[in-house]
């Protein structure tokens, strides 16, 4: 594994592939997006001090499943780590160094923190992406054990991860048990990224959405959404002439898209209006 000090995130993404770190990657896509003084092993070395804290806490625990329930009253129900209920679209609560400074986090930042820690106990964890709320699962013989670390890592049955779906996003009816299958890592890191392009399109911070798209890019070069995204906000942001380009790159790879006559007549008119400055 590369030095994270001197890794970049296209370089720990090419070099990891599905085994990336969720934690090591988004200690790099901050440094990359919003953070250029950041050193990201101080906050590898902050997860590992939590990691020897913790295993002192838990030594009492011997089965893995007992170990890893502890963790979570460890990390979350003492208080140490919490849900940003109050400012919940703060930026700050989608960057593992803030949260790991702060001790206030998005569902998912938390989950990944307590991720980190419980791969470094030999705990059997996953990450488990319910639509609007990320979860943690803790594995075994006798089925899965579900944890909310943004609520205390409080244990939820079936019933409560239904009307935490519902909650979250709005989503009503039938409950699709394919939500509870593990997350893969790559996976946890677009929705980390997804989190911060949402969050700076909603204050039009433009400049930032782009850095963040960019990364999402890196990641999941086939998804030929961000390249039409990528369009819009460059011109948001004013950059008119690499707008055109991506979307003139999304309506060549997705002709018969579902927006793609929208598409098409923005970017005709980003084509006048650069003939017009020409």
């Amino acid at each position: 594994m590369m030095d994270i000090d001197h890794a970049s995130f296209e370089a720990e993404v090419q070099a990891a592939g599905d085994n990336i770190s969720p934690a090591r990657a988004g200690l790099l896509f901050a440094r990359e997006i919003a953070y250029p003084d950041l050193r990201p092993s101080d906050y590898v070395t902050r997860l590992d001090a939590l990691a020897t804290h913790a295993a002192e806490a838990l030594a009492p625990q011997i089965a893995p499943r007992a170990r890893s329930l502890a963790l979570a009253r460890w990390l979350f129900h003492s208080g140490a780590f919490r849900g940003d209920e109050h400012n919940y679209t703060d930026p700050r609560n989608a960057y593992l160094n803030d949260v790991l400074d702060r001790h206030l986090g998005l569902p998912i930042s938390l989950s990944v923190i307590y991720l980190e820690i419980a791969h470094r106990l030999n705990l059997p964890v996953v990450g488990v992406g319910l639509p609007g709320h990320f979860i943690v699962a803790v594995t075994g013989d006798e089925g899965p054990i579900y944890l909310d670390p943004f609520h205390h890592g409080d244990v939820l049955t079936e019933a409560d991860c239904r009307r935490l779906v519902e909650a979250a996003s709005g989503r009503t009816g039938r409950f699709d048990r394919r939500w509870l299958l593990p997350t893969p890592p790559p996976q946890i890191v677009a929705r980390m990224l997804s989190n911060l392009r949402n969050f700076y399109m909603r204050v039009e911070d433009w400049a930032l959405a782009v850095a963040t798209v960019e990364k999402l890019r890196v990641l999941q070069p086939d998804v030929v959404t961000h390249l039409r995204d990528l369009g819009i906000l460059l011109y948001r942001a004013g950059y008119p002439s690499r707008a055109t380009h991506y979307l003139d790159q999304y309506l060549a790879l997705h002709p018969d898209a579902d927006d793609g006559e929208a598409v098409r007549q923005s970017r005709d008119r980003l084509v006048e209006h650069l003939a017009r400055l020409n």
